[in-house]
């Protein structure tokens, strides 16, 4: 199963960010707020945290991105 994505039937094998990643990914609230942001022309980074925020999402630091 390595690179694809799980099946209706499968959902009782994934993990709990896994399983919130699909609700997400199936969400038609949520694909219509993801597109209004990412196809703005001036669409802030300020704007698609605030957007993640709104559906719970959070994206940890990478230390790779935070040396300097």
């Amino acid at each position: 199963m390595s690179g694809e994505k799980p099946s209706d039937g499968d959902r009782r094998l994934l993990d709990k960010p896994g399983f919130a990643q699909e609700f997400l990914r199936r969400n038609p609230r949520y694909q219509s707020d993801y597109q209004k942001v990412m196809r703005a022309r001036r669409s802030s980074a300020e704007e698609q945290e605030v957007m993640a925020r709104r559906w719970g999402l959070a994206f940890p630091l990478c230390a790779w991105l935070v040396r300097g």
